[in-house]
């Protein structure tokens, strides 16, 4: 197998893969079937990283108000969390760039591995609670189901903007 990984946007051919890659990524704490990948697919922005023929890791995120919300990452087997996970949130963070989003907020399982929050740590995201966000970003999290899950922050441009584009 080829250690290099390639990035890329998800398709349909996906879904089975992504569907297995979750399950092993969380121990089959999260049940997933190709039906929720398929939600996911035609519902938000969605990345995997691709190690040979194998589908290694997946991110997804909604955007509304210049806000990213980042619901899905997961990278499996865990030793390819950098190799992997650093190429996946540098394409996910770049086309975040390009529709202007300010922060990119992950929304992650309170199970989530230290490691998974060590690594996300380096990687410029911060553990942050509701109460420490601005009004509007809370505003838009109100959409999300946050019940069992915590917050990481990064911001993606120093100054909020505050004039419609």
């Amino acid at each position: 197998m080829s250690n290099e990984i390639q990035i890329r946007r998800a398709k349909r051919g996906d879904l089975a893969a992504i569907a297995a890659l979750v399950k092993k990524a969380t121990r089959s704490k999260i049940k997933m079937e190709e039906s929720d990948v398929m939600e996911w697919l035609f519902g938000k922005g969605m990345w995997v990283a691709v190690q040979g023929e194998t589908l290694v890791g997946v991110a997804a995120c909604q955007t509304e108000n210049l806000v990213a919300v980042t619901d899905v990452l997961y990278i499996a087997p865990a030793k390819l969390r950098t190799l992997a996970g650093k190429p996946l949130l540098a394409a996910l963070e770049a086309e975040l760039d390009s529709l202007m989003c300010e922060v990119n907020i992950l929304l992650l399982p309170e199970w989530t591995p230290k490691t998974m929050r060590t690594f996300l740590q380096k990687q410029g995201y911060e553990a942050q609670t509701l109460d420490d966000l601005h009004r509007i970003w809370r505003e838009v999290l109100s959409g999300f189901d946050l019940e069992g899950r915590e917050l990481m922050v990064k911001r993606l441009r120093e100054r909020m903007i505050m004039a419609p584009l």
